[in-house]
């Protein structure tokens, strides 16, 4: 962790969303921040839970089970640690799953060395279909008592009832603010400012972060509702200066703490 970036408690954190087209544009965009912030959250679909596919999985095999396999061989050396994730000393990381085995995801993204996992709600619920409720209980149990971070990312269409079991075992939970998962720039949904509020009253510890839609424009309606962590792409990676879009978004963000 970067000693300069240290935060308190009470601070807002601005957390990087790396959407990876490649290994190439995966590490280049890891070195633009690395020395920024303290986490930055690694952003990965599979082209099956959403339409959108990026790397390692936009080079992909379908096994006998009907899962999506990663052929890319440099995620095939991270996952055997072979090499690691660039500024895994300076910083942690944390891996959005918008995939439809979470699980199996979660446990590779482990492997190549993330300190959080982000579950997404409606893919965990498909999946409890498929194996049984019980036996992915065991599963994210498992993936806890490794010393793995859980976070539980919910769309603006589900309700915050469906988080309920899982808020016993989570580090964080994650609004989507936009409906249309996957993809970055996209316009902020409102309705997502009431999810928010409505969590944060009857949970006023927990860590609830935004991803989606975090702009100067929304940053300080979110953290009015509650947030205290915001996830942005778009507005940090799009930016002549990234560091200068961070320092910003922090200093908007935290003069509302």
């Amino acid at each position: 962790m970067n000693e300069q970036n240290t935060q308190t408690e009470k601070e807002i954190e601005i957390v990087p969303t790396v959407m990876p087209e490649s290994y190439k544009d995966f590490v280049e965009k890891i070195e633009r921040v690395g020395e920024l912030v303290n986490i930055i959250q690694i952003d990965v679909m599979d082209g099956k839970f959403v339409p959108s596919a990026s790397w390692p999985y936009n080079n992909q095999d379908i096994d006998e089970d009907g899962k999506v396999v990663a052929k890319d061989s440099d995620w095939k050396n991270l996952i055997d640690q072979t090499v690691g994730i660039p500024f895994w000393k300076e910083c942690s990381f944390e891996v959005d799953l918008m995939v439809a085995d979470q699980l199996g995801e979660a446990k590779n993204w482990i492997s190549a060395g993330v300190d959080r996992v982000i579950f997404h709600l409606e893919a965990l619920i498909d999946q409890e279909t498929e194996v049984g409720s019980e036996e992915v209980w065991k599963e994210i149990i498992d993936i806890k008592e490794q010393g793995i971070d859980l976070s539980f990312a919910i769309v603006p269409e589900t309700p915050n009832s469906k988080l309920e079991k899982y808020l016993e075992v989570a580090e964080s939970v994650q609004f989507m603010g936009i409906n249309k998962i996957g993809y970055q720039g996209q316009d902020f949904e409102p309705k997502v400012l009431e999810k928010i509020a409505e969590l944060r009253e009857k949970n006023p510890d927990l860590a609830i972060s935004v991803d989606g839609g975090v702009s100067f424009k929304t940053a300080r309606d979110l953290v009015d509702a509650g947030a205290n962590r915001l996830a942005s792409g778009s507005t940090i990676f799009k930016a002549e200066n990234a560091k200068r879009a961070i320092e910003n978004l922090r200093k908007m963000a935290n003069s509302l703490v």
